[in-house]
């Protein structure tokens, strides 16, 4: 897995990982996921569905916050990796996170690991 971390406080990237069958591709967030970090977020994840994922890892693990707009964000690409026959799983979300997705009704939508 790869971390760009030249750009605060966000930083999503594909993992160049071996794309063999139904190996994942995994994207670390790291910061918080809002507003003002949504443009680099959402290059990042068109670069990763341009590859056709089977499988789409949203890894927020070191992620310290997610806003409304980013939760839009998240719904669109799982909506739109469901079109494809893909998963999005989301992966370490903290408890904040949790919650928000609880609050929600999100948390019964998404794949959590």
């Amino acid at each position: 897995m790869t971390v760009l971390t030249d750009a605060p406080p966000l930083v999503v990237v594909p993992a160049p990982a071996p794309r063999s069958g139904s190996a994942p591709l995994t994207l670390s967030v790291t910061g918080a996921l809002d507003v003002t970090t949504l443009p680099r977020v959402r290059e990042q994840l068109e670069q990763a569905l341009a590859g056709r994922p089977g499988r789409l890892v949203v890894d927020l693990s070191d992620c310290t916050f997610v806003d409304a707009s980013a939760l839009a964000v998240l719904l669109d690409l799982h909506r739109r990796m469901c079109r494809r026959g893909g998963v999005l799983t989301l992966r370490g979300c903290c408890p904040r996170v949790l919650r928000l997705l609880s609050l929600t009704g999100l948390r019964r939508v998404f794949d959590l690991a």
